[in-house]
């Protein structure tokens, strides 16, 4: 007679399932992880703007974001623009690396890249200009208006455009942020350029003659 098999038991079994399901849930996050925290950081930004807008009073454009403090962490405080621009840039950057993006900059022709390239370099060239115009302001502006705190510092120009003063350190701000993501952004194509050549070089390679 032959002797009969136990059967798997059952509470074993549920662990190795949550095993595998852990395991499979880890190995996800860290396939779209830099997704994940583009997301993040960009719902975090938007969240920001949209909590300063609603608070705003209307009188100086970005002043709410400049003169109050919140608590990020224990014991650590930011101004709502730092933390914007912070959040801002991370959720781009986070952005350009996920597999998603990367697999898209990758296999896109490369008179695509160069218009990507160009449109960075303006951009960069645009914002630049400002960055020191702001600086040039900002220092002006604390001599003729007498400003003790230098978050005070407003710009009332040109009318046409701004209804009412904008904040000069959200506007310089602003500008950093975005100078800084136009110059990640050449970074990024350019890195992804020489990969695009480094493959074309080792296809050429590889091919038998």
């Amino acid at each position: 007679m032959k002797p009969m098999k136990r059967g798997r038991n059952p509470s074993t079994s549920k662990a190795i399932i949550g095993a595998k399901s852990r395991a499979t849930a880890l190995s996800e996050i860290r396939n779209h992880l830099f997704s994940i925290l583009s997301i993040s950081f960009g719902v975090a930004a938007i969240a920001m703007i949209l909590g300063a807008t609603y608070a705003s009073n209307g009188r100086i454009s970005g002043e709410d974001m400049v003169l109050k403090e919140i608590q990020i962490l224990p014991g650590f405080f930011m101004k709502p623009i730092t933390f914007f621009t912070f959040a801002l840039f991370l959720s781009f950057a986070f952005g350009l690396y996920s597999p998603r993006t990367r697999q898209l900059f990758i296999y896109a022709p490369v008179s695509v890249l160069r218009i990507v390239f160009i449109c960075a370099w303006l951009v960069a060239m645009g914002s630049g200009f400002e960055i020191l115009y702001h600086i040039v302001l900002w220092s002006a502006a604390l001599s003729v208006q007498g400003a003790i705190n230098p978050d005070l510092v407003t710009n009332p120009f040109p009318l046409s455009v701004n209804p009412t003063p904008i904040n000069v350190v959200f506007a310089s701000k602003m500008v950093v942020a975005i100078f800084f993501m136009a110059i990640f952004l050449i970074d990024y194509v350019h890195r992804i350029d020489r990969i695009k050549q480094e493959r074309v070089l080792t296809a050429r390679l590889s091919t038998p003659r």
